[in-house]
């Protein structure tokens, strides 16, 4: 009788030591820095989360501003998108419009002023200061975030070579991805960063041909992205990750509308999402079950 209990005893305990084990690799890898070039660990921690315009947004925590990206951090993100713009004196600079009146009120483009100038200017209402790509991607290296880039200049292969310095300057070479279709800009990112599926690859998947996706990932919106085309993608090497943002749907009901996409798209197995954080609640549910 007591050596049936001890071995109940010991059967338990192993279990329980188990499970402890598994959650603990599990919150480790969620710390760690993602690696795409690991697909097993990607598919591990799926869905992965990309926050748009760089970081949790609120009114206090600009987009892509350094707080946004910390942020971003805290609530379990896995990755920021960074926009990137150029300066006049071609210092590759972290911001998404195309001027500065509706973010700091003032009435000048990224373009328009050195980047020294541009550092000192603050977003509205905050002491948050504009920031560089440099200073960017070495907070994102010390928070174990990954990089979606979303670069805003076209034609200027010295900039290219900075943004692609930059990146391996902060070891991001496995932890970039780039949606950007400049043929250009691609060309120089191929070695950092995975680079979108194009049209035409995405087609020969679609009519059952072989396709080397290695190294890439379908990136776009939910009704562009059938169900029965995730798999396919997955098979041809790609990672697939759509967008949810608040600007692809309409005012009213977006928030049951992007619900939907994201039920729709889990079911069909989806590595991750670039999305806006009011979205985020959506996912807390999927990770739980995880």
């Amino acid at each position: 009788m007591i050596k049936t209990r001890t071995i109940q005893f010991i059967v338990i305990f192993l279990a329980l030591l188990g499970i402890h084990i598994g959650c603990t690799q599990e919150e480790s890898g969620q710390r760690k820095l993602i690696d795409f070039r690991d697909s097993h660990s990607i598919r591990n921690r799926k869905p992965i989360l990309i926050a748009h315009r760089g970081g949790v947004v609120t009114a206090q925590s600009p987009e892509c501003s350094l707080v946004a990206i910390r942020l971003a951090k805290q609530q379990g993100y896995a990755m920021v998108e960074l926009d990137v713009r150029k300066s006049k004196d071609h210092v590759p600079i972290v911001f998404h419009d195309s001027d500065m009146k509706k973010a700091c009120g003032i009435d000048k483009s990224i373009k328009d002023l050195n980047a020294d100038e541009i550092t000192r200017i603050t977003y509205v209402n905050t002491e948050q200061t504009i920031c560089t790509l440099d200073q960017a991607l070495s907070i994102c290296r010390s928070l174990k975030l990954g990089i979606m880039l979303d670069v805003k200049a076209q034609k200027d292969e010295k900039f290219f070579h900075k943004i692609v310095t930059l990146i391996e300057k902060h070891g991001h070479e496995d932890s970039c991805v780039t949606i950007n279709g400049d043929p250009d800009l691609r060309r120089h990112l191929k070695e950092v960063a995975l680079l979108t599926v194009t049209q035409d690859e995405f087609k020969k998947v679609q009519q059952g041909l072989s396709c080397d996706l290695r190294n890439k990932f379908w990136f776009g919106l939910p009704q562009q992205l059938p169900s029965e085309m995730v798999r396919p993608l997955q098979q041809n090497g790609a990672y697939v990750i759509p967008a949810i943002n608040t600007f692809r749907y309409r005012d009213k009901g977006h928030y049951e509308l992007a619900r939907q996409d994201i039920q729709r798209l889990n079911e069909a197995g989806v590595d991750g999402y670039q999305i806006d954080s009011v979205y985020q609640p959506l996912f807390l549910d999927k990770k739980r079950e995880k």
